[in-house]
């Protein structure tokens, strides 16, 4: 298992396998990652424990416990903690795939933080 310490909480990459990858994200609340998106990477993200908002180009999703969220590639997203969060994120195998559009969006009003 590979451990990202983010200044949002941390990622903890349990799935590293040719078909397919798996993350565990743990956001701090009030905390965010950047506006991003992935290239090739489809995710899918539940939320296990706690509550945050999906920010999306044109509408903010909020995931409770037991939701979740399926984002294709190319989807502009952030995601910010309301609460402690402990996400689960399946995918496809490209887990580096990472496009940044906006490293701190809090300063626009959106969250803070890097994905």
């Amino acid at each position: 298992m590979k451990e990202i310490l983010k200044n949002w909480g941390k990622e903890l990459w349990i799935a590293e396998e040719a078909e397919y990858g798996g993350k565990i994200l743990i956001i701090k609340e009030n905390k965010g990652t950047s506006q991003h998106y992935h290239k090739d990477k489809k995710e899918t993200i539940y939320c296990f424990k706690g509550l945050v908002d999906i920010i999306l180009t044109d509408k903010i999703v909020t995931l409770k416990e037991g939701d979740d969220i399926t984002l294709l590639p190319k989807t502009i997203h952030s995601i910010v903690g309301k609460k402690d969060s402990i996400l689960f994120e399946v995918s496809t195998p490209q887990l580096a795939d990472i496009v940044r559009i906006q490293e701190n969006p809090k300063k626009t009003g959106r969250s803070s933080g890097s994905y």
